[in-house]
This record gives structure tokens, sequence and C-alpha cells, in this order.
């Protein structure tokens, strides 16, 4: 039966009870409007009905609970052993008589009806006269409504649960629900479907109405999409912007399904406000796309230009010229500048050159210190001598504004598509060949590409070739070792393996045997060999010290696709007598760039299992790092110097940073900066939660016996 408003503790005449400023509950009083009709005609003080099953209190109309408490049980008492004793229409209980603090005294009735677990009790004060037949007939006809009343109100409880749900799962996804009968122009819509569009809740909305918000194409668009549901029974999700009835533009995404209710058929779904979430995904598209510092194209949107640069030339039969500027600061290059040139000046470089190019054109970032343009429509040298004059003044002009002047060498290589290459590989290897003979070129800066650069390049690629082998013979590759400093505690926690060609009059880095490295003999030779001397090293090491670090080697794209290595890798390390967890393999991005995933995702995930880790090297200057850190099972990233450099004096490189350590917290993943050269570099980092670096600051890349020596001082 209906419940109550109140629980009353005493017993003053048995005047109903009532809770002040109450919201009136129209089940509640139309349970206490029965009751008092029946009290009307049994000629009593105080009715009302009890709901009973197995000595339990189901519920009870509201005069029930205008009874104290101690009256209530002894009722309820009552009532059980009547109902669950008896058996039969109507039986007839006399109770005996209750007062309360003295006042009110009288003989309380019920009425049983086993069959229906209920009963109805009356209150008749001493010498008042109780019509018990009426009563009877008054509950006989009562209950039924009494029945429905508690029907209704518990199916009024059961939707006001689920629409409870319903508005704490919109809460949650932050959507809404909506609903259409088809062939109906009606909509229903939910409170947070309101809200996204901007309009009054509860107010009548149509199918109609609804659509003035959305503008052409978009209206056009979901019209089509909804219909289509309807007759095909399918669904569909089309996003779209709207502007509200105050013109503010929004972006919603409506997903809808076709169904059928009470033999009609509808559509349904959610309704989303993805603005906020479109925003960050193109700030992150543009993150992803672009150079930090120039906000010019970065390599990954330069490879997309150029592709489509390629695909265009080939379907019209036209050419397009491709150069690759570098810059260089000579005047202030120190043991620990590399060959960066502040962010001023390379903010400068890019003005200029994007200055120098038309709408359909393309200048990019390719890395610290090298530009890329795409040249569309420039087919001959003749076409691009007035390009070629004017970056030659460009140049000048820089070189004449800037501090120290003649410091500042540009060098450019040009190659055309498809006279030099037909390939983006063969165009950009062309391009850099050209390159590298204008940098021997000071006095001229911009190189053509040709037969001659083409013939040197494969003749010295064979030197190259040629001297490594030999080298290997002499075992001449030998690994380097720069520390991984807690900027905590100072101490070395890791250490990272670097390729250095050492012959008796000089040390060449990677980059300077390139040819040998990329070369799928050459190189796989030269990586074997630098992993059997770290093997070694390491094994020394674990006998002068027991304290915990890791070795990280460089896995180059040649020995990734060589199917043997990372098998080769785990065989070493166990004949070596390491662990597995000794060592930290990086890749980069372009080594997984254009390999079979699932294959290379196969080949890592089993060196995962057996306790080796890996980790992402030049984190966010590739092709899609985000994408790779979920899709590969990585450990540790690595962020790139170029964020480095700077980063004390420009906010947005500490925003980009302070993004890469959330990223790297909330995934559980290692993180390592690279490039430290300065103390405020270091203290920027600390302040913004990379704990961990590596850098010029503390290190240069040494050999073995200086490395050993560095962890023995700290012992």
């Amino acid at each position: 039966m209906t419940g109550a408003l109140e629980v009353r503790s005493d017993w003053q005449g048995l005047e109903p009870a009532r809770v002040a400023n109450a919201p009136t509950d129209p089940f509640v009083e139309l349970s206490a409007s029965a009751s008092e009709m029946m009290a009307s005609a049994g000629g009593v003080r105080c009715c009302g009905t009890l709901a009973m099953r197995s000595g339990r209190l189901l519920g009870a109309s509201h005069g029930f609970y205008d009874l104290p408490s101690s009256v209530r049980a002894e009722l309820i008492d009552a009532v059980t052993g009547t109902i669950g004793t008896t058996v039969g229409e109507s039986h007839h209980v006399v109770h005996p008589a209750f007062s309360s603090s003295g006042t009110a005294t009288g003989t309380l009735h019920v009425l049983a009806f086993p069959q229906n677990d209920a009963a109805v009790f009356a209150f008749a004060l001493d010498g008042q006269a109780l019509d018990l037949a009426a009563l009877r007939r008054a509950a006989v006809s009562a209950m039924p409504l009494l029945y429905q009343i508690d029907d209704l109100a518990a199916e009024r409880e059961s939707i006001h649960q689920t629409n409870t749900l319903l508005r704490h799962v919109e809460a949650l996804a932050d959507v809404g629900g909506w609903e259409l009968a088809v062939g109906s122009d009606k909509l229903i819509w939910s409170d947070k479907v309101y809200n996204i569009h901007g309009l009054e809740l509860g107010g009548e909305v149509t199918l109609e109405s609804a659509l003035r918000l959305y503008p052409s194409p978009g209206k056009e668009k979901l019209v089509i999409a909804m219909e289509r549901a309807a007759a095909q029974g399918t669904g569909f999700e089309v996003t779209t912007p709207i502007q509200t009835p105050a013109g503010d533009w929004r972006i919603v995404r409506t997903v809808g399904r076709s169904g059928m209710t009470d033999g009609r058929r509808i559509l349904y779904g959610v309704t989303e406000d993805v603005t906020a979430r479109m925003s960050v995904e193109r700030r992150l598209w543009w993150a992803a796309n672009h150079d930090p510092v120039t906000s010019l194209p970065n390599r990954l949107l330069f490879e997309d230009r150029l592709s489509v640069a390629i695909q265009r030339s080939q379907r019209d039969r036209s050419a397009f010229a491709l150069a690759v500027v570098e810059v260089s600061d000579f005047a202030s290059l120190n043991p620990h500048s590399g060959y960066a040139m502040p962010d001023r000046n390379m903010l400068d470089v890019a003005g200029r050159l994007d200055a120098l190019t038309r709408d359909s054109d393309t200048v990019a970032r390719l890395s610290i210190n090298e530009f890329a343009l795409v040249l569309n429509g420039v087919s001959s040298e003749e076409q691009l001598r007035p390009e070629v004059d004017r970056m030659t003044a460009q140049i000048a002009d820089l070189q004449s504004s800037a501090n120290g002047g003649d410091g500042i060498v540009v060098s450019v290589g040009v190659a055309f598509f498809p006279i030099h290459a037909t390939t983006m590989e063969e165009l950009v290897r062309a391009a850099e060949l050209a390159l590298a003979q204008a940098k021997r070129r000071l006095d001229n800066p911009v190189i053509i590409y040709n037969r001659k650069i083409a013939n040197d390049a494969e003749r010295k690629r064979e030197t190259v070739l040629t001297r490594a082998r030999a080298s290997l013979a002499r075992n001449e590759f030998v690994p380097f070792y720069q520390p991984q400093i807690d900027i905590e505690t100072n101490q070395i926690v890791g250490v990272e393996a670097l390729v250095r060609w050492q012959t008796s009059d000089t040390i060449l880095d990677a980059k300077d045997f390139a040819y040998a490295l990329d070369d799928h003999e050459i190189g796989g030779r030269v990586g074997r060999a630098v992993l059997d001397q770290v093997i070694a090293d390491l094994g020394k090491l674990r006998q002068m010290t027991d304290r915990p670090f890791r070795v990280s080697i460089n896995a180059s794209r040649t020995e990734v696709l060589r199917n043997d290595f990372l098998d080769t890798f785990l065989e070493k390390a166990r004949a070596g007598h390491l662990r597995p967890s000794d060592f930290i393999i990086e890749i980069t991005e372009d080594v997984i760039i254009g390999v079979d995933d699932r294959t290379l995702h196969d080949k890592i995930s089993f060196l995962v299992s057996s306790g080796v880790e890996f980790s992402l090297d030049d984190f966010g200057t590739g092709y899609a790092s985000l994408i790779h850190i979920t899709s590969f099972p990585v450990a540790e990233i690595k962020i790139d110097k170029q964020f480095i450099t700077g980063i004390e004096s420009d906010f947005r490189k500490k925003s980009i940073v302070r993004g890469i350590v959330d990223i790297a917290r909330s995934m559980g993943l290692n993180l390592i900066a690279e490039g430290v050269e300065t103390p405020e570099q270091q203290e920027t980092l600390r302040d913004i939660g990379c704990r961990y670096v590596q850098g010029y600051l503390y290190s240069f890349p040494v050999p073995f016996a200086q490395f050993s020596a560095m962890l023995q001082e700290q012992q």
C-alpha cells in the first residue's frame, strides 16, 4: 500500500499527520481520501488498510502512519495472526483498547481479507457505534482502488529510478538521448539535448524547428541519414555544426538507430557536443604536423604534401622542384651547441623562406637546421633561376643582418621530379646529395642535382663501404656511452650505447658513416659487432658494481628489417649471462613506418614477454608518436632535444614537454629528456616534472673506460 508522508511517534486524538511545507504526493492524498471515506461509512474516527505477506509489512495506507509506533506494532501482530491462519472472505478481530498519554481510548477493529493478504483496520472511540457491515462494504469497494493506487505509485517510482539512472548515464557519457516516431514531427529530447542546442528545458520541439539550427550542408546530410536509417532499418552517425538561438556555434555528433515500439517505426539515439574534443583534436593534429618553433609543417606534413605533388605531377605529366636547405651558425659552434642555431634565427630563416613561396608551394622544417621547399610548376633550371636569385638575396640579407654576419652559412640542394627521380625516396636523396655538394661550395650556396653528383655519391658510398669492411676486421666500430641522470639524486640510472667509428686518427659518429649503416650487409655486421662489445662491457660492469642501471641500445631500420635481429639479440644477452631486463632497445619512428606492423609487433611482444623493454626515441617529432605508444608495447619515451633547446624561455616548448610528461604518467611510461646542455634547462625540466635526463651538461658519449670510472666515483 502507499507509504506515508511522516511516521508519528505520538498519538494525540488520531489527527491526521502532515509535514509542514512538504510537497503534496497525489498518490498519498488519494489513499488518505479513500481511507477517510471508509471511516465515514463505518462511523469511526480513523480507518486504513494494510498489505502483509508472511508476517512482513509490504505497505499501508496513509492512516496507518497516523498511529503511534507502539499501536502500529501491535496492529501488525494482530493482522499477521489473522491473515496467516484464517481462511475465508473476511474476518473480524476486535483488539483491546489502547491509550496514549491519557488521551483517546477506544477499540481497534480489524477486518482481514486473507485471499488478498490485506486487512482493514478501524479505530472507534469508547462508546462510539461501529457499523461493521457498512465498513465491510466500503472496504470491499475501496481496496481495489487502493491496490491500483499502489501499483501506479510503484510504476512512478520505477520510472523515476530509470530516469535518474539515465540522467546519471548521460552525465557520465556527456551525451543526451532523443527519440522520433517515423512519420511524426515531434521530437522527444532529454534535458542534455536541450542544453546542447541552447533551448529552454521542456519546451516543445519538432524536427522542423530543430533542423533550423543546422546550417547547410549539415542539415541535408542529417536528414538524408535519418531517412535512409528509417527506410532500411539501420543506423547512422553524423557530425555537423549547429548555431544555437543565442548565436553560439557548436559541433554536434548525432548517432541514431532504427527500431520498433508498439508496432511503429521509431528513430532513437544520442547527441553529443564534440566542440571541445574537435578543438583538441585539431590542436593535436596541428602539433603532430607542425614544427613547434617556426610553426612550419614538419617532416610528416612535408612527406604528405610531397606525395601529393608527385601524384599531381604523374597525373598532369608535369614537373616540380624540391629544395633542401641547411642553415648553420659556424661562428657560434662550441662543444656543447652542436649545429643548432638560436630559435630567433630559425624564426627569421623560416619567415624568409616562406616569403619566397606561393600558396601552392610548401615550406617545411625537417630537422633542427634543415628546411625543405616543394616548388610546384618549377620544371627546369630556367624556371628555377628567379627562385634561386631571390633565395640568394635572402641568404645575403640574413648574413648581413645577423649578429656575427658571415658566421651563418646557408646551403641549398635542388632536384627535379621526374627528371632526377621517380619516387619520393629517390627525389629526397637526390636533393640531399646536391645539398652535400653545396656545403662544400661556399662560393655557390645553391646546387642543382646532376649526374656528376650522382656518380660522386656512388663512388663515395663504395669507398665508405670498402673502408667499413676493413674496419670491421680491425674491430674499429665500438660503442661509446652517454650516461642518463636522475636530477633529484645526480646519480647515473642508465646509459645509452652509441656507435662510433674509431680509427687510429679520427672518431666518427653515426651520421658521418650513414652509407655503411644503411647498407643491409654492412649495417647488420656493424650492429652485431657493437652489440657484442656492449654485452662484454656490461658483463664487466656487473662485476664492478651491483647498482641497478640499464643499457639503451639503438636498433636501426636495417637491423629491424633483418628477420634475425631481435632473436639474435636475446641469444647474445643470455650467452653473456645477462638478464633481458638489463637492456632497453631504442627505436625511432622511421624504424616502424613501412614495416609490417603485425610482424614487428609480434617480435617486440615476444621480447617484452622475455623481459626486454623498448623505448621510442625522438618522441614528438616523427610520423605519429601518439599512435605508436599505444599500438606498440613501448615502456619508455625519449623527448627529442629540439624541444629542450631554449625550453627555459619558450612557453610553447614548456607546454609541449609538460603535455608529454602528463602522457607518460597517465600511461605508466618511463620518460627521459635528451639534449640537456645548460643548468637552466635542467631546472625547467625539474619544475615541469621530468626527472631523468641525458645530455652534454652531464657528459659527452665516452669510451667504456671513462664511463666505468664515472660509476666508480659514485660508489
